[in-house]
């Protein structure tokens, strides 16, 4: 009888294990069908960039073991082909490309794994990241998402505060399978791209209701730069009809230990101001760069507010933009539509290399998006967006950024299983 009882009580903590860690698990496909057109209207070394390609994502996240400490583990497959790209027009960061030839590839993927721990409302994640705050985020601006590697933890154990920690040493851009060293952007020659070995970074958010929050996160990204922001968002209803936005974020970026990116002395000040009011919404901001070199981020990605430029990053130094921007759901008209438009100018521009002192850009953005209603069974789930932009600026043709119009369609859809 004892020999009978052994094996079942060596069993049974295994089967609750394996029940606790299946019994949450979820699935996902995501698929993106991307085409990306931009045509430059100025001098360049190409005439455009046009390349058209197929992602997947799949995606399964476990649940947790019992115990008081929960393991899981999660794993991520992406794969991304070509359906259209010469070979005088790559480059548009859709898919890899050879530097000697220029030739898209014609398929590229990768698989990532994510370890992961939970007590209370603390989680702890090792492995393949993307991360989400605004000193550092994984871009998904093209085919397949930017992703990291490294360990992140995230506690909500202290009631209306998110608390975040990070550290990553490598990074998987979007057009490529590799991972390489964390880089700065040199767009512009703002800094030299350097590279280092690996970053910290850091915050906390802390909601005073659903509506309002205030936040601080910090950056150190080894031998290139130290960054803060402070930030705070609210959502203040004025009337039944009439709702007041604000979102202040307040940037500090200097030089870290050995300076391999060179100077770095930036205060940027961004504010977005909105009144919405029912289907409508418009909004002004103010993107303010002060200091002698322009705004740091990470190489292959944006930066995390209220201005996304297509064309360039209105994060030149001394740069002063004013953005205006329109919002509207047109349910009430299209079920499923929505539509914005925004137009932007930076002035005060300082390239000594790239075109001298006061020098002014310019965009207008155009964003149109269908998505299928819930109650349309077979289709839900489907969106499709088309982003147009028209850029302008009077910068050297050797400057990063050049004259364009810029047109990209995104077609996604997701299966939850």
């Amino acid at each position: 009888m004892k020999k009978k009882i052994l094996p079942l009580m060596l069993v049974a903590p295994s089967c609750v294990f394996a029940y606790d860690f299946i019994d949450d698990t979820k699935a996902n496909l995501w698929t993106r069908n991307y085409y990306y057109d931009r045509n430059y209207t100025a001098e360049s070394n190409v005439s455009a960039l046009k390349e058209w390609a197929q992602g997947f994502v799949f995606t399964i996240e476990s649940g947790y073991s019992s115990g008081k400490i929960g393991f899981g583990l999660d794993m991520q497959a992406m794969a991304g082909f070509k359906l259209h790209a010469d070979n005088d027009q790559t480059g548009a960061q859709v898919l890899p490309v050879n530097k000697e030839t220029r030739k898209a590839a014609d398929s590229y993927g990768e698989i990532g794994v994510t370890a992961k721990a939970k007590y209370s409302e603390t989680e702890l994640k090792l492995g393949t990241l993307m991360p989400f705050t605004p000193v550092v985020f994984s871009s998904r601006t093209r085919l397949l998402p930017q992703v990291f590697r490294g360990v992140e933890l995230k506690s909500k154990d202290i009631d209306n505060t998110l608390i975040t920690l990070g550290w990553l040493n490598k990074v998987n851009h979007r057009d490529s399978s590799n991972y390489e060293n964390i880089k700065i952007t040199g767009a512009n020659g703002k800094f030299i791209p350097a590279m280092t070995n690996h970053m910290f970074y850091g915050g906390f958010e802390y909601n005073f209701d659903k509506n309002n929050l205030v936040g601080l996160y910090t950056a150190n990204l080894q031998d290139l730069y130290q960054q803060e922001v402070l930030m705070a968002k609210t959502d203040y209803k004025i009337n039944d009809q009439w709702s007041f936005l604000t979102d202040l974020k307040l940037y500090r970026s200097d030089e870290d230990g050995k300076k391999i990116a060179g100077k770095v002395d930036n205060t940027l000040v961004a504010t977005d101001l909105s009144l919405k009011r029912g289907i409508h919404k418009f909004s002004i901001g103010v993107l303010n760069s002060y200091g002698e070199t322009g705004f740091p981020y990470l190489s292959g990605g944006e930066v995390l507010f209220f201005l996304d430029g297509m064309s360039t990053d209105f994060l030149n130094p001394k740069e002063k933009v004013l953005s205006f921007r329109y919002d509207v759901d047109l349910k009430k008209i299209l079920e499923g539509f929505s539509f914005s438009t925004r137009y932007s100018r930076g002035n005060d521009i300082e390239l000594p290399k790239f075109g001298g002192s006061h020098l002014k850009e310019d965009e207008w953005a155009f964003d149109l998006r269908y998505t299928v209603p819930q109650h349309v069974q077979y289709l839900n789930g489907l969106t499709v967006r088309t982003r147009y932009a028209i850029y302008d600026n009077d910068f050297a043709s050797t400057a990063s950024f050049k004259p364009d119009n810029e047109l990209r369609i995104a077609i996604d859809y997701r299966w939850n299983f």
